[in-house]
């Protein structure tokens, strides 16, 4: 099941991708967000918010 946390680790990653913020910010939570790909739920939807955020795609669309 998916956390309070993990929702907000997200949402903070793609933030800091749409804002342009530091590279080191991002690569920070990006080193997070693989620590935890082990978890099936967090791992399928990190990979459709990475989809949307290469694509060009914003967190509104997820709503």
């Amino acid at each position: 099941m998916r956390s309070l946390k993990d929702d907000w680790l997200l949402d903070c990653y793609s933030d800091a991708i749409r804002l342009q913020l530091d590279p080191k910010f991002i690569r920070l939570l990006l080193n997070e967000i693989h620590r935890r790909l082990d978890d099936p739920v967090f791992r399928r939807t990190w990979f459709v918010l990475s989809g949307k955020i290469s694509s060009g795609g914003s967190r509104e669309a997820r709503a």
